[in-house]
């Protein structure tokens, strides 16, 4: 009890050092879009101070809800990758993690935080909306209306992880978003794995009718994103294409890009 304790207050107080003094680094992952083999755009992720006990992601989110300051660090977050993206001069579209809680939040404050992206050079089309699961949905009727708030002024909305958790299939079901990300449990290991093959066939096929794209998270090898463009999956992200950095790369490798010769595979046996 004590240690935890002990870890709460460090927590606390290293939050308020971040936050007192802007101690967070934006870096940007590639998301590519598959067929054209080019660049579609970046999702936005942040890193805590480099010798932080808050340095990775997961720790740093984690102790911000436990101390009722998810939605300021979110916040902040977001704003730190907004201004790095605009300063960079990186094109292409923004994926923004954001939990529902801070969608509901925020939901009067839709017109300012469309100032601030447009102030900073950026489009609000540009920008998509990723909703995290940090925290479950508990009032889905608030939540659909803050949303629409966040929709009507431009934004793009694209779910995490799904597979993750049920409550991501009731979010695209209510939401029609327009990404779905599709969980790397189920992308790592799809050139071998039938069972995935067939769960990602029946998601490509109810995403065609929902008009929403997919992209698959995880990517790690040429094997599997030949059988994800094979599958008609629109977008890619992972290690094989490239490792989330301060400076990302405006084109991929040529193995990722899928401008090497594709292997000749039989699909019957998975099919």
């Amino acid at each position: 009890m004590k240690a935890r304790c002990n870890r709460y207050f460090s927590e606390i107080e290293e939050l308020d050092r971040i936050f007192e003094n802007g101690l967070l680094n934006p870096v940007f992952q590639p998301i590519l879009q598959i067929d054209s083999g080019q660049i579609f755009g970046y999702e936005g992720l942040i890193r805590g101070p480099a010798t932080s006990l808050l340095y990775l992601p997961a720790q740093l989110f984690a102790a911000g809800n436990r101390a009722g300051l998810l939605t300021e660090l979110e916040m902040l977050c977001c704003r730190k990758v907004v201004r790095q993206f605009a300063r960079l001069g990186a094109q292409g579209g923004l994926f923004l993690n954001v939990s529902p809680q801070t969608v509901m939040w925020v939901r009067e404050d839709v017109e300012r935080i469309s100032n601030f992206i447009l102030d900073c050079g950026l489009e609000i089309a540009q920008t998509t909306i990723e909703l995290t699961e940090h925290q479950n949905i508990t009032d889905h009727s608030t939540f659909r209306q803050a949303l629409k708030m966040f929709r009507s002024a431009g934004f793009r909305v694209a779910i995490d992880d799904l597979g993750e958790g049920f409550s991501s299939l009731r979010l695209w079901s209510e939401l029609r978003p327009d990404f779905v990300k599709i969980d790397i449990h189920f992308v790592q290991g799809i050139s071998r794995d039938p069972l995935k093959f067939q769960f990602l066939k029946s998601l490509q096929q109810i995403a065609q009718r929902c008009e929403t794209a997919l992209v698959a998270e995880g990517v790690e090898n040429v094997d599997d994103l030949s059988v994800l463009g094979e599958l008609g999956i629109t977008y890619a992200q992972g290690y094989f294409i490239e490792r989330p950095s301060k400076e990302p790369s405006t084109i991929v490798n040529a193995a990722s890009a899928g401008l090497l010769p594709s292997k000749q595979r039989d699909l019957h046996h998975r099919r």
